[in-house]
């Protein structure tokens, strides 16, 4: 059968590996939102560490996500399951280590040393840890998105994931045009697709686990 399909198991693991992941993106939303509202525009403590922890907690729960999908992706469908699970590790790995290094280094080195490195691993464009996160959540979480999408080959819910999943990674790469230009206003594109399109879609998901037959 060319649909999503598992055991019961591995269903209900992907059904809560997206409402986890809705979860944790509408928190961190609120989270991000609330803090710079306080901050009149800039993200501060302690708004900012836990916005870097639950980036961390995000990464494995994106893993687990994509695991679930593609173990229960139809069998002409697997090469894109892996693929977008290929994506999604270069997210996950990417970004674990650029805000373990926010909350560690970062915040331990004097203030002469965030000048003379600011371009390496402060947080203001350009530098290199911002560009390195850009290109995780942009590139490689578009990407993860867009494969993804492919997987779910199947009509009425499944269609709508389909579409859900191609918008929602073409958003996240258009982001892209911000650095690209050097002017990050651009990068709300990409902005909009993980922080309000990826819930919309892990609900969409969880729909579709809920559903789909075990074997």
């Amino acid at each position: 059968m060319d649909i999503i399909s598992g055991s019961h198991k591995i269903l209900q693991f992907g059904l809560r590996s997206a409402w986890a992941n809705f979860i944790l993106f509408i928190v961190y939303d609120l989270i991000v939102i609330t803090g710079i509202v306080i901050g009149q525009g800039v993200l501060k403590e302690p708004y900012l560490a836990i916005a870097e922890v639950m980036t961390l907690v995000s990464a494995p729960l994106l893993v687990l996500l994509m695991v679930a999908i593609h173990e229960c992706a139809p069998q002409s469908a697997k090469v894109f399951s892996l693929t977008a699970l290929g994506w999604m590790l270069l997210l996950a790995g990417s970004t674990v280590i650029v805000h373990f290094i926010n909350l560690t280094l970062w915040r331990q080195i004097s203030v002469q040393q965030k000048i003379d490195y600011v371009r390496f691993l402060g947080w203001e464009w350009p530098s290199m840890m911002y560009a390195i996160e850009l290109v995780a959540w942009h590139l490689f979480f578009g990407l993860s998105m867009f494969f993804a999408a492919f997987v779910f080959k199947g009509k009425r819910w499944e269609k709508v994931v389909r579409i859900a999943l191609i918008a929602t990674g073409l958003l996240c790469i258009f982001g892209l045009i911000g650095p690209l230009v050097g002017d990050l206003i651009w990068r709300l594109i990409g902005v909009f697709g993980y922080g309000v399109g990826f819930p919309i879609v892990c609900v969409l998901i969880a729909r579709v686990f809920k559903n789909a037959p075990s074997n």
